[in-house]
């Protein structure tokens, strides 16, 4: 049976015990394979966004060096989950089956300045492709979503509609924008928002390696 829960974390306790090793794997399978982090002493390293697919131990076909530290290590993700709930309104999203986290969803209050500053700080050019697209007003920032794909191997996203809108409600904002290179989180919005999703293409329409999508959910509130 699945259970549904949007926490507060100025008001509910958050498991970080539970959360990041979901997340660690999540990450580390397609279509992302962010399972290490780059050796490569390159500025900027070879390995995209600076995460390695190998494993700990395994050597570089490229470098020639082996990775010695995990993608997402527990301490260093915990502490940027707790970072972001102090320093802006914050909204967790749980999806159990049983008692086993199946999936989860983090979101926050953002403008396209504070976006610009923490997410592309790589890619200089998206500050002003940003404000131009989305302008000086606060939006909704799903920053993450991901899956326990033990729980569930598919058809996690089959809620996306629900948990957006449930955020769009507690955060009190009615724009929604993330990033992705899942095809699945794309056609999740156009499946449950219709033409109220804008899907901005990756390195076509938006100067970035990651597709980039706005939701207009006034209407739906």
């Amino acid at each position: 049976m699945q259970k549904f829960k949007f926490s507060n974390p100025e008001t509910d306790e958050i498991d970080y015990w539970e959360i990041v090793p979901v997340y660690q794997a999540a990450f580390a399978g397609e279509p992302w394979f962010e399972v290490t982090k780059c050796v490569d002493e390159m500025d900027p390293k070879r390995c995209t966004g600076g995460l390695s697919p190998l494993s700990v131990g395994e050597s570089c076909d490229v470098c020639e060096l082996k990775p010695a530290r995990p993608a997402y290590e527990a301490a260093e993700l915990t502490q940027r989950f707790k970072s972001i709930e102090k320093t802006r309104k914050t909204m967790w999203y749980f999806e159990r089956s049983g008692e086993v986290l199946g999936l989860a969803g983090l979101a926050w209050i953002a403008d396209a300045r504070r976006v610009a500053a923490e997410k592309y700080a790589d890619v200089p050019t998206m500050k002003d492709w940003l404000l131009e697209q989305v302008g000086e007003s606060d939006f909704i920032w799903l920053d993450e979503v991901f899956a326990n794909r033990q729980v569930r191997p598919s058809g996690n996203l089959k809620n996306f509609g629900a948990m957006c809108l449930g955020f769009a409600e507690r955060l009190n904002t009615d724009r929604l924008a993330y990033r992705t290179i899942s095809p699945q989180m794309i056609a999740a919005s156009k499946r449950d928002f219709g033409l109220l999703a804008k899907v901005f293409v990756r390195d076509e329409q938006v100067c970035d390696r990651r597709d980039f999508v706005e939701i207009n959910l006034k209407d739906q509130l």
